[in-house]
């Protein structure tokens, strides 16, 4: 495995978690929030500010790997009909990365129509929607060995 395939497989790793903790944290509040009908906070804003912020930079590993670096795609990618008929590689090539790319999209949705609402329970209603659908998509396309696709849950 190339160093530069193992830096990029590890950060891409690591900031799931980052992107796990956030979503939650940003989904609790709205939660709290919409029960509680209290204020969209700035601490609400900085943890969605979070989310958004280590999706973004997830996309931009992905592609990395998807295009340049990840031996799995470069080989789905040589002979894209044979890893259409190898689930492994076809979770790979089209489903991981097309599925995330939607949720991503999804967020960012989500985050402008936030900043467009002009009162908090609305805030945090577009928040739990959004975020939520976005998290779930997420955590759908985690490869922990459903699809026949398994991957550590932490790299070093």
């Amino acid at each position: 495995m190339s160093s530069l395939y193992s830096i990029t497989l590890f950060l891409h790793s690591w900031n799931r978690w980052l992107i796990l903790i956030a979503g939650v944290i940003v989904i609790a509040a709205a939660i709290r929030g919409l029960s509680s009908k209290t204020e969209y906070s700035s601490s609400q804003r900085k943890w969605s500010l979070i989310f958004l912020s280590s999706l973004h930079l997830q996309l931009l590993i992905g592609i990395l790997m998807y295009f340049f670096i990840s031996p799995i795609t470069m080989q789905a990618l040589s002979d894209f009909g044979a890893a259409m008929k190898d689930s492994a590689l076809r979770f790979w090539a089209v489903e991981h990365a097309f599925v995330n790319i939607i949720a991503i999209g999804l967020a960012q949705a989500g985050s402008i129509l936030v900043k467009k609402q002009n009162n908090s329970a609305g805030k945090h209603k577009r928040t739990l929607i959004w975020s939520g659908i976005a998290l779930l998509l997420i955590l759908a396309m985690i490869p922990m060995g459903m699809m026949g696709v398994d991957r550590p849950w932490f790299r070093f």
